[in-house]
């Protein structure tokens, strides 16, 4: 499906394809597999992989030498609401990794982005359906922490538009409400 196609993929996105990119903000998750806690298989597709691996470091930290890390806008407490034009002080991170991919896609110029997976649903402080197209993390979210990443892609919107760059969300059932929606089907053939 998306074959030929720039892809920054987040987290596990490299268990069903090999994207260009490799992207997370997450060190807890890059230990995960490399320690094996999603399973052997996982652990060696991610050893396999031929995309970029890049981590966005919202702190000081030591990753093995083939992943390219990138720094948070200025602090961490500043990068949760950042979306900067250029890679050169830091892109944001809107505490999930979704929202950092988002910046690093601008930073590139890349337009139109089109975004997939970013459902966003939950009820009453509870999931409707799971909150990962994959059975999740070790430690799972917490109820509100989506609803927490929802709110920092209103700046991402308003950032993307000023910079002239497309962004559309794949997902017409996403509860972001920020950019507009089309079906992935009228994209991705």
């Amino acid at each position: 499906l998306l074959r030929g196609w720039r892809v920054i993929g987040v987290n596990r996105v490299y268990e069903r394809f090999d994207p260009t990119v490799i992207f997370s903000m997450d060190t807890r998750f890059l230990r995960w597999v490399l320690d094996g806690k999603y399973g052997h298989e996982t652990t060696e597709k991610f050893a396999r992989s031929k995309a970029y691996k890049v981590w966005l470091c919202t702190y000081n930290c030591k990753l093995p030498d083939d992943i390219f890390i990138l720094r948070v806008w200025r602090t961490y407490s500043k990068g949760f609401r950042a979306f900067p034009a250029t890679m050169r002080e830091g892109i944001g991170h809107g505490n999930n990794s979704g929202y950092g991919a988002l910046n690093l896609a601008a930073c590139l110029g890349a337009s139109p982005i089109y975004l997939l997976g970013f459902d966003m649903k939950y009820e009453n402080g509870q999931p409707k359906a799971r909150t990962h197209w994959h059975e999740g993390h070790p430690i799972p979210h917490r109820p509100n922490t989506v609803q927490g990443f929802v709110k920092y892609f209103q700046l991402a919107a308003i950032k993307t538009k000023e910079m002239g760059l497309q962004v559309i969300n794949l997902n017409p059932e996403s509860t972001l409400p920020y950019f507009p929606k089309k079906p992935f089907e009228e994209v991705l053939h």
